[in-house]
């Protein structure tokens, strides 16, 4: 299997151990990823909230960038792969597609009808392998709590790979893992991380209930696949357990760190070392 691997500005920047355990994982599965030439934000929503077609224009360029390399489009990131799935879903309808070449002739790139698909990371190791096989430290007597949040699998018309209401697909990777899956109900609830500048204290409150909920599990770390929803999580994390009193001190792990946990990859290559809340105590626990 090979991919056009998008990594997006997030991976690059906020969230490195996300691509270096991306990298990492992919490689050990035998997945070959050739990073997009000359790849650029898919504009996320702040370009949608400006301008819908121009918003879907970002997104659609590094489409067509990943048709010329006649490869299917990979994202780790929740938020870049449904940005970019939704340009997919848009060059589609021939309205969409005859707003979005008129954008994209100006920068000089062309739609093809070369017929790529745009994947998350998670829908790949869920659905097209068996990672059993390849578990080399089962993680076992670890409980984790699989957060999916508002973009991973909805909705069902652009993902379409799992429930948008209750998807299970990390959870049964991490299953597969070895570690104990936590009942977490919240797991698609928003986290907050869209109005955490406009609606500080209501953001605070939504991230609030999942470390709550995750804590009263007894889940010893959350377990992602989005940069945002990370950054509420963990970085905020120490604001508010000062604002509320409270204390969590509860790690935050993407999905391809936890599973390269149980390839067998040491911690410092998964970017284990990176994150602002320690994970010292999911390595503890696993005797590593």
């Amino acid at each position: 299997m090979k991919y056009s691997y998008y990594p997006g500005c997030s991976l690059h920047t906020t969230a490195k151990e996300f691509d270096m355990s991306t990298k990492v994982v992919m490689r050990e599965l035998g997945i070959e990823l050739e990073e997009l030439q000359d790849w650029s934000c898919c504009g996320g929503s702040v370009a949608a909230g400006v301008s819908h077609d121009v918003g879907m224009a970002m997104a659609a360029r590094n489409v067509a960038l990943a048709q010329k390399q006649n490869l299917d489009l990979l994202a780790s990131c929740s938020g870049c792969y449904n940005k970019s799935a939704r340009a997919a879903k848009a060059l589609e309808n021939e309205t969409e597609k005859q707003k979005i070449t008129a954008i994209l002739s100006d920068m000089g790139i062309s739609i093809s009808d070369s017929n790529i698909r745009v994947r998350n990371v998670v829908d790949v190791l869920a659905n097209d392998l068996d990672l059993t096989s390849y578990i080399q430290r089962p993680l076992n007597g670890l409980k984790v709590a699989c957060y999916y949040g508002c973009l991973l699998t909805r909705p069902a018309d652009i993902a379409g790979w799992d429930s948008p209401i209750f998807p299970m697909s990390m959870d049964r990777l991490a299953q597969a893992c070895g570690a104990e899956v936590v009942d977490f109900r919240s797991k698609t609830k928003c986290c907050g991380g869209p109005i955490l500048v406009s609606k500080q204290e209501v953001a605070f409150e939504l991230t609030k209930q999942l470390l709550d909920e995750a804590q009263s599990l007894g889940a010893d770390c959350i377990v992602l696949a989005c940069p945002l929803c990370a950054t509420n999580l963990e970085l905020r994390q120490p604001e508010i357990e000062k604002k509320y009193s409270v204390s969590y001190q509860l790690p935050i792990l993407y999905i391809t760190e936890l599973i390269g946990l149980a390839l067998g990859l040491k911690p410092g290559k998964l970017g284990l070392n990176k994150h602002i809340v320690s994970t010292q105590s999911v390595l503890a626990k696993l005797g590593i």
